[in-house]
């Protein structure tokens, strides 16, 4: 009998471990997939944010530069899912726009660059082929810009004003890669990124009557400037599968 009962068991044995290893991917897939990528590569000017034109009031000057970026991203069993991404890039500006003066600016423009920040979340397709990988991102979010185009001077005590720039930014991209193990992979991707950012700096004017002994107050002057950040990105990196 206790024969029996043991052959019973060695039979089914393989059964319960299939359906143990089912348990356990349904339970993986039901929980999701996080995902750690971090990228660099070059930073591409399109449009108005690369143009050199000191007549054009939404010119940006910027020239070739470079990005890092940093994604966090959970898939679900569809492979489709949510992701957080952070951008920061780098576009020095054209040399000749020092002590030039661009239409729709007070002052004249410095050598400098554009560091901007972006911050994005939005919807992720990502999918392997046995160890082929391809992703997909739709992401929006808020830009932080600063810039000497966004310098302003306060006209009473001519000190400089570095002023940060803030507005909407979007993005969309698509990569493939190679699995060089179960939990790394290694990528290229290209990335469409554009934002918005803008400032508003007030200056509040006074003089003293040197009759009355009072202050005078003058309107406030209003220093409104937004351009049109559009840029090709090129990147290359690594993706790091977090959970099991």
């Amino acid at each position: 009998m206790t024969k029996i009962l043991l052959l019973t068991g060695l039979l089914f044995l393989p059964v319960l471990i299939f359906s143990q290893e089912k348990v356990k991917k349904a339970k993986a897939d039901t929980t999701g997939r996080i995902y750690l990528d971090a990228s660099g590569g070059i930073s591409i000017p399109l449009g108005s944010y690369a143009s050199g034109d000191l007549n054009n009031s939404g010119s940006g000057f910027a020239t070739l530069g470079f990005l890092g970026q940093v994604n966090l991203d959970w898939i679900g069993k569809d492979n489709y899912g949510l992701g957080l991404q952070y951008t920061f890039q780098h576009n020095v500006l054209k040399s000749f726009v020092k002590g030039e003066k661009q239409k729709g600016l007070d002052q004249p423009l410095e050598t400098g660059s554009w560091s901007n920040h972006y911050i994005m979340a939005g919807l992720v397709v990502l999918k392997f082929f046995h160890k082929v990988y391809f992703e997909g991102k739709i992401l929006a979010g808020v830009i932080f810009s600063s810039s000497p185009i966004f310098k302003t001077v306060d006209p009473e005590t001519h000190n400089p004003s570095n002023n940060t720039g803030t507005g909407f930014a979007w993005g969309i991209q698509a990569g493939v890669g190679y699995a060089v193990s179960p939990r790394v992979t290694v990528k290229a991707s290209l990335e469409y990124l554009a934002g918005n950012p803008k400032i508003h700096h007030q200056s509040v004017q006074q003089t003293l009557d040197t009759v009355t002994g009072t202050i005078i107050y003058f309107a406030p002057i209003n220093a409104d400037t937004k351009r049109s950040i559009s840029s090709f990105l090129i990147k290359t990196g690594v993706v790091v599968r977090l959970s099991k």
